[in-house]
C-alpha cells in the first residue's frame, strides 16, 4: 500500500471542502458532523487515498463528498418502502456501540457484529433502533430482510488461491460493501458435505475468505489466510478484522486472534474435537498400509 495521507492532512482537505461548498461541520471522534445530523467518516477515505498521488488528493476528496452530499439523507418512513433497500453489514464487535447506542446493530460471535443499514446509490447509511420501532414491525423480520438483500441482492465473485505448492486452497469470496455478511452463509461455498467444517476469515467489508477442512493441511491454509487478512485489513477503506474462525454447520467460532504482535490461539473445545476426529480419520488409511 502507498503512503496515505495522515490524519491531520485528509482532515485539512475535508474542512477545506466543506469550506468551499458553504457547509458548516464539527469534528468529533466519528469524524465530521453537519448542522443536520449527518456524519462523515474520514478514515476509510484517508485509506483509499493511499491508491492515488498526492497531487490527486484533493481533487479525490471533492469528488467523495460530492458523492455523498448528493444522496438523499432522509430515512423510508415504513418498512415496505425500506424493504428492498434493507442490508446488513457484517462488521467488528469493536464498532458496536457507537452514537451511544443508538444505531440498530447487534453482536454475532466474539470478534464480530451486524450493523442494519440501507441502501442509498452505492453507499450506505445507518439505522437508528427509534427508526425501526417507527416502523411497527418485528425487529426479527426487519433483520431476515436486511440479510436477505446482502445475500441475494448483490453481486459477489469469488477467486480461489493455492498454497503449500498448490496442495491446498482457500476462495476469496469479493463484492461490495455488503459481502462481509456471507460469513453468514458460508455453507453455500462448501461441498455437499462438510463434516470438518471450514476456516473463515474477515478481513473486510468487501471480502471474505473460505477454506473447507478436509485433512490436516488446514495448518497451511490458516497460516496463508491470515497473511492475506492482514493485507486486505491494512489495504481495505472499510477493514473487519484479522481473526480466524471456524464454521461449524452454520455456527462460528473464533479460533485465533492478533495479540501484542502475534497470533494468539483460543481454545474452542468442539474444535479441538474436530481436530482430533480429522486425526483418526486421516491416520486410519495410513494404519492400513
Amino acid at each position: 500500500m502507498a503512503d496515505a495521507p495522515t490524519p491531520a492532512q485528509i482532515l485539512e482537505m475535508a474542512l477545506a471542502y466543506f469550506a468551499s461548498v458553504g457547509i458548516e461541520v464539527t469534528v468529533d471522534d466519528e469524524g465530521l458532523v453537519t448542522d443536520d445530523g449527518r456524519v462523515f467518516g474520514l478514515e476509510p477515505l484517508r485509506r483509499r487515498l493511499a491508491d492515488r498521488e498526492p497531487g490527486e488528493w484533493v481533487e479525490a476528496v471533492r469528488a467523495h463528498f460530492d458523492t455523498l452530499l448528493s444522496v438523499d439523507p432522509s430515512m423510508p418512513a415504513t418498512f415496505q418502502e425500506a424493504a428492498s433497500r434493507l442490508r446488513s453489514a457484517v462488521i467488528a464487535e469493536s464498532d458496536l456501540g457507537l452514537f451511544d447506542g443508538a444505531l440498530m446493530e447487534r453482536p454475532l460471535v466474539d470478534g464480530l457484529g451486524e450493523r442494519l443499514m440501507v441502501r442509498r446509490g452505492p453507499l450506505g447509511m445507518t439505522v437508528t433502533a427509534e427508526t425501526v420501532e417507527r416502523w411497527d414491525v418485528a425487529p426479527r423480520l426487519v433483520w431476515e430482510r436486511a440479510r436477505s438483500g446482502s445475500l441475494w441482492d448483490e453481486p459477489v465473485q469469488t477467486e480461489r488461491f493455492r498454497v503449500a505448492d498448490g496442495a491446498v486452497r482457500y476462495l476469496a469470496v469479493r463484492g461490495g460493501r455488503w459481502t462481509s455478511t456471507h460469513v453468514l452463509a458460508v455453507g453455500r461455498y462448501l461441498g455437499a458435505r462438510h463434516p470438518y467444517g471450514a476456516l473463515v476469515a474477515v478481513p473486510a467489508r468487501d471480502e471474505i475468505l473460505i477454506h473447507q477442512v478436509r485433512d490436516t493441511s488446514l495448518t497451511d491454509a490458516a497460516l496463508a489466510m491470515l497473511r492475506h487478512a492482514m493485507t486486505s485489513y491494512v489495504e481495505s477503506p472499510l477493514p473487519v478484522g484479522c481473526d480466524l474462525f471456524w464454521w461449524d454447520d452454520g455456527a462460528l467460532h473464533r479460533i485465533c486472534t492478533p495479540a501484542d504482535g502475534h497470533y494468539r490461539y483460543i481454545r474452542v473445545p468442539a474444535f479441538s474435537a474436530m481436530l482430533w476426529r480429522l486425526d483418526e480419520a486421516t491416520a486410519a488409511p495410513r494404519r492400513h498400509d
